[in-house]
């Protein structure tokens, strides 16, 4: 429990903070922004809750996590992000779980910059020795000038099978209920579809292949195609890189990054471009204290 207590003194700090908001993609870590958007099947860390809530069965200790996020996704769309997260694995609890917390700000995708904050819980077990479940749900809360604030809650159903310790599989229901009329249409969490694929290769590297799909205001059923690599580089180094290609909205990705994989800190970058769009890019770090 003592634990526990710098992580709610900090959450307390960044709710009296001026409130930056966005939308739940811009919300993700730097290891799965560097890996072009993948991670739904064997990214054993504290953001991989993010996109698959049965991850949080496979993160190894305790564990407390600061974002930070900010960038151009394409001309004129901006996003920004910074929150603060914990998990405990376990043994003495009744379920893994997962606490998120973030401000955000959206700049784009709606008639006028969108600020708010985003609470997501996610928890997770195994039903078989190789087989997890997970649940994730989400209160998504934005304030826009002149609007009625508008709510947004969510969750998403994963499952997470992990074949070998070097070979797993996922499948990920994401936004299961529909969102309020209240919220704008540029600014929705549509229910979303997503498979996922990792595999070690010869102890030295891994790579990551996701699939996912739309399912409303998405006539010609167009997916985004995801891969990536990562491997170490040294003792502590680890090097990523991946390639995005979102067939629904006509835009590739290249990403890159680097980690320190140290035994006390974890320290990640993220850059990320959009080919088709100016030249802006997106811009994420985050730091991990396991404990």
């Amino acid at each position: 429990m003592n634990s526990l207590i710098p992580f709610a003194i900090t959450i307390i700090l960044l709710a009296t903070l001026p409130a930056p908001a966005n939308a739940l993609a811009a919300v993700r870590g730097a290891m799965s922004s560097s890996l072009g958007g993948t991670g739904r099947a064997g990214l054993a860390e504290l953001e991989g809750v993010f996109l698959n809530p049965a991850e949080v069965t496979l993160v190894p200790t305790h564990t407390l996590g600061t974002y930070y996020r900010d960038g151009y996704v394409d001309d004129g769309e901006h996003w920004h992000a910074y929150g603060i997260g914990a998990a405990d694995p376990g043994p003495n609890v009744i379920f893994p779980g997962a606490l998120h917390y973030f401000r955000l700000r959206d700049t784009g995708r709606s008639a006028q910059p969108a600020d708010g904050e985003l609470w997501h819980v996610a928890i997770g077990d195994m039903i078989l020795p190789n087989l997890a479940i997970g649940l994730s749900g989400y209160r998504l809360h934005y304030k826009l000038r002149g609007r009625k604030a508008a709510v947004q809650w969510n969750g998403s159903l994963g499952l997470t099978w992990m074949v070998h310790k070097q070979l797993g599989l996922a499948y990920v229901l994401s936004n299961i209920t529909n969102p309020g009329g209240d919220v704008p249409l540029g600014l929705r969490e549509e229910r979303e579809q997503g498979l996922g694929l990792f595999a070690e290769v010869f102890s030295i590297a891994n790579v990551r292949f996701d699939i996912t799909r739309r399912e409303v205001n998405n006539v010609d059923r167009r997916m985004v195609y995801m891969g990536s690599f990562e491997s170490m580089s040294g003792k502590f180094m680890v090097f990523r890189t991946g390639y995005k290609l979102d067939d629904e909205q006509n835009r590739r990705f290249l990403t890159a990054g680097l980690g320190l994989n140290g035994p006390r800190l974890k320290l990640n970058y993220a850059f990320e471009k959009n080919i088709e769009g100016g030249a802006g890019a997106l811009h994420s770090v985050d730091l991990r204290l396991p404990f």
